[in-house]
């Protein structure tokens, strides 16, 4: 138990220094604790779910050393130095990917006025204010007005553009920070301590998914829970996901409708979980693998072969969403699949 308590013991406090900071930096008059109660990839997951992960993940790696001498950073796991160094390259490059993810992931969109420090977070949260009351008096519109709205623009002049929209693009001009250099200048205490939980948290799925490809690559038969365990790891991790869209919806919603198309880092996110998803159940049904492969196959080609035929949009959307990706990450999906592909192939042709 003592490497589950050390595993868990490490991010659980260095996820402390996001509510800290927030209690510690934002005025009283803007209700800090909103801010912890909405963002809660920053407080529910990693004050719960994640270390827990790393706590199981943690004990066992030391088990499977320890026990059955599956080391990550021995040449006896992988049978070649080559391949020892190559698996440690990639980890390296898949830590470097992590990092300017995160950072990528900070900049590329506007975040919320509680990363910002003096004047200019006064004038944020002013913004913030009037905008969110306006969005609550106006509430949600039916299709029918919607559509009525539509018709009305077409048949008219072309609108100047609103104070609404102005007041929009000032907020988001204000609550981005675009570089290093703007958060140096404009960033506070929480800023940092978004930046630091942040890459935290992904470098720990980054290295769990690299230590599940080594178990594939290792060809060794693991003892019985291990999987189990592995599993529970993922479930743990994936919670992410529902937290970090509520997260974005509270940020965004009353200012940026199209907040979730514009949030790269869920596409991320989601190949790197089908990734350490393919790869344990590899390790759990390994004969299965082409089987599962097959079947997913199949299923996206019918997917498309239905939503082209009656639901064209969809498809739409998705190619629309794939040709605005920032080159940065189609070459991390990039990166990740060929991880995966080459950890199978080579495990396959052990077999």
């Amino acid at each position: 138990m003592q490497t589950f308590w050390i595993g868990f013991g490490i991010p659980f406090v260095v996820a402390l220094l996001f509510p800290f900071s927030v209690e510690f930096c934002l005025p009283r008059s803007t209700k800090p604790t909103r801010w912890i109660q909405n963002c809660p990839p920053f407080s529910v997951y990693m004050l719960a779910a994640f270390p827990i992960a790393m706590g199981i993940f943690t004990a066992t790696i030391f088990n499977l050393k320890e026990i059955n001498d599956i080391n990550g950073f021995a040449v006896k796991t992988y049978g070649s130095v080559w391949a020892l160094y190559a698996s440690i390259t990639a980890l390296l490059f898949l830590f470097g990917l992590a990092s300017k993810a995160v950072l990528h992931d900070f900049t590329s969109r506007p975040v919320g006025p509680y990363i910002l420090r003096g004047a200019r977070a006064v004038e944020a949260f002013d913004k913030e204010k009037k905008l969110r009351d306006a969005a609550k008096i106006i509430g949600v519109r039916s299709r029918h007005d919607r559509t009525s709205r539509r018709k009305r623009a077409r048949e008219s002049k072309p609108p100047s553009p609103s104070p609404e929209i102005n007041a929009r693009a000032e907020y988001q001009k204000l609550v981005q920070l675009k570089s290093l250099g703007e958060i140096f200048k404009h960033g506070n205490l929480v800023a940092a301590a978004y930046l630091t939980v942040a890459w935290v948290g992904t470098v720990g799925c980054v290295f769990y998914f690299w230590y599940v490809a080594v178990l594939v690559l290792s060809n060794q038969t693991l003892p019985v829970g291990t999987v189990t365990k592995l599993l529970m790891v993922f479930i743990l991790l994936i919670t992410w996901f529902p937290m970090r869209v509520y997260m974005d919806w509270y940020q965004n919603y009353f200012h940026n409708p199209a907040w979730l198309k514009n949030s790269d880092g869920l596409i991320m996110g989601i190949c790197l979980a089908l990734a350490g998803l393919v790869f344990v159940l590899f390790i759990s049904k390994p004969e299965a693998i082409a089987i599962i492969c097959a079947v997913v196959n199949a299923l996206v080609l019918l997917f498309v072969g239905v939503a082209g035929r009656f639901k064209p949009h969809w498809l739409r959307a998705v190619a629309e969403s794939l040709q605005s990706l920032p080159f940065f990450y189609f070459f991390a999906v990039y990166f990740v699949f060929l991880c995966v592909t080459v950890a199978i192939g080579v495990r396959i042709l052990k077999t």
